[in-house]
């Protein structure tokens, strides 16, 4: 996936956002969304709320590995993603320079990480099935910006997590496919399966010592 097509995600995204109607909830809702109060609200969207506190977990070790590859450093955005989601990391992404010599960084472990936040969200599901309502769901996707632009950075995520870990599979030398395409799970696998040693894109260097011109 080009990165220059996450601008196409990112723009419905914002549009989506910020169009429609906006009932908002109470004072309180963001501390009913971080203690998980299914009294005052419905599952799926709480469970979403803390969903979308997982995916910039598991995208983070991916951009780690592009520390060396993109200008300017990926962190930054990473850390955003955390507070803004995918807003902020997809223009980045789409805008980026590369490096024209990207040296290798080590990986993050990922094997535990990933088994962890694997659990986690697996429970996050559990519990929206059990405590969530679709309809009352959809009703606050339509009538509420604060779902709404939730309902929409996962999905935007979800587009970054194909650039992504397309873009760590050329590292690898490895074919991913259909990972890339399973909405955070298939990113939660690759993490548990991911090798330790990235493949070294960056070019070999040639040493002038030990170059010497034959006549």
């Amino acid at each position: 996936m080009t990165r220059k097509f996450l601008l196409i995600p990112w723009a419905i995204a914002i549009a989506l956002a910020i169009l429609g109607p906006n009932q908002p909830f109470s004072s309180r809702f963001l501390l009913d969304f971080l203690t998980y109060n299914t009294d005052a609200y419905e599952g799926y969207a709480l469970s979403l709320f803390s969903i979308l506190g997982v995916f910039p977990l598991a995208l983070f070790p991916l951009l780690w590995s592009e520390v060396n590859q993109l200008k300017p450093n990926p962190l930054l955005p990473a850390i955003s993603s955390f507070f803004v989601g995918g807003f902020l990391l997809a223009p980045y992404l789409a805008f980026a320079r590369q490096s024209p010599y990207p040296t290798p960084v080590k990986p993050l472990p990922t094997r535990i990480f990933g088994v962890i936040l694997l659990i986690v969200t697996i429970g996050l599901f559990i519990a929206a099935a059990n405590t969530g309502d679709v309809a009352t769901y959809w009703s606050y996707v339509e009538n509420n910006q604060f779902v709404r632009t939730m309902t929409v950075d996962f999905f935007l995520l979800a587009s970054i997590q194909i650039t992504l870990m397309n873009r760590d599979a050329k590292r690898y030398k490895m074919s991913l496919w259909p990972l890339p395409y399973i909405p955070l799970f298939g990113l939660l696998f690759w993490l548990i399966i991911r090798h330790q040693k990235p493949f070294n894109e960056a070019p070999q260097k040639r040493n002038v010592a030990n170059f010497t011109v034959k006549h």
